[in-house]
């Protein structure tokens, strides 16, 4: 019981901190599968360090998608509200008539979502680190870069609050918006700059493969049309010019990255919510810390990373390891889906130390 325990506290945890206020029906579905052993069982087949959560929601959805007829698919249009009594009935008979596809999904797939709205909070954080470095092009690294879509974040179209932001690549139909809730975050930069920027994932996403693409497209959520569509035109994008992806973990990656970057360029990791993934949780974000430093021996690295970092409110923190020294700051407080920023510092300062 004790792993049901645990497990239905990561699904109370999911509804609570990151379905609650964005998608009812996740709330509801994910309330049913922490309150109900049988489901847990199901969840429980989940990949090791996959987000359970997640992965079982995803591939319901996946099916929904693919029109699986059950009284269960009319809620994910979002014309109707599924009550608690409801969908204790209806998830678990989907799940029980479809308990073979769910499991064959959930055991080889993995959460790979791009949420490409993180590209609107990141852009200020590129200008942050435009200001700071000398001319020397920056080298953007995506840690964790599934599909390699923030890779593409110079072929956007930028809304902040009606403030409209379009680059020399800049798609104008491929448009991401982003509320400023507090502070100046800078939006100016020069494109010319950075140079061609490259992901790290373990199994990168083939953005030319339907099966794949559809597979992302499930792990957006029911009530979220606009995520899904901005998605979609960033996915038609990227099978134009593929992003460039190591294939492999990112321990495996990072020191050649860091060696083989040239001395001519700056270097920038990125890593969007995959600390976990990569490094464990809790403690993963010392162990990422540790890791850089070391590295920084070699050369300079500069490090942008959001994630909750034991907080219920996402922080983007920008940092600095260099002679293993690592020097950070929370610059921005996010949300999980980049749909508004609360910047935190001047412009133009540099990182302090401040304590993530």
């Amino acid at each position: 019981m004790t792993g049901h325990t645990q497990l239905a506290g990561t699904f109370e945890k999911f509804a609570a901190q990151q379905a609650a206020g964005t998608s009812p029906l996740y709330e509801t579905l994910s309330r049913t599968v922490a309150r109900t052993p049988e489901l847990l069982d199901l969840a429980a087949r989940a990949r090791p360090g996959q987000p359970a959560p997640n992965l079982l929601l995803g591939a319901i959805h996946h099916l929904v998608r693919r029109s699986v007829p059950h009284p269960l698919s009319t809620y994910f249009t979002g014309h109707e509200t599924l009550t608690a009594a409801r969908a204790d009935i209806l998830l678990t008979d989907f799940c029980r008539r479809h308990a073979g596809q769910i499991t064959r999904i959930i055991s080889t797939r993995s959460v790979q979502t791009n949420e490409v709205n993180r590209c609107a909070v990141l852009l200020p954080a590129f200008a942050t680190l435009q200001r700071q470095l000398d001319e020397r092009p920056v080298r953007i690294v995506d840690v964790g870069a599934s599909a390699g879509l923030n890779l593409l974040w110079d072929r956007y179209t930028y809304d902040y609050a009606g403030h409209r932001i379009t680059l020399p690549a800049s798609d104008p139909d491929t448009v991401l918006s982003c509320e400023i809730k507090g502070g100046t975050p800078p939006l100016s930069l020069d494109t010319t700059r950075f140079a061609r920027p490259v992901g790290i994932e373990p199994s990168p996403v083939d953005v030319t493969d339907p099966a794949a693409t559809q597979w992302l497209l499930s792990l957006t959520w029911p009530e979220q049309p606009t995520r899904k569509n901005t998605l979609n035109r960033a996915l038609a994008l990227a099978a134009r010019t593929p992003p460039t992806i190591l294939a492999g973990r990112a321990q495996d990656h990072l020191a050649d990255v860091v060696t083989q970057t040239p001395p001519g360029q700056h270097l920038c990791l990125v890593f969007s919510w995959s600390i976990y993934q990569i490094f464990g949780s809790p403690g993963g974000r010392d162990r990422l810390t540790a890791t850089l430093s070391e590295l920084s021996r070699h050369r300079p690295i500069h490090e942008i990373s959001i994630g909750h970092f034991g907080h219920d409110t996402p922080r983007m923190i920008m940092a600095t390891h260099d002679g293993g020294v690592s020097r950070c700051d929370v610059v921005a407080h996010c949300d999980v889906y980049g749909t508004w920023l609360h910047w935190l510092t001047d412009p133009s300062a540099r990182p302090t130390g401040r304590t993530p």
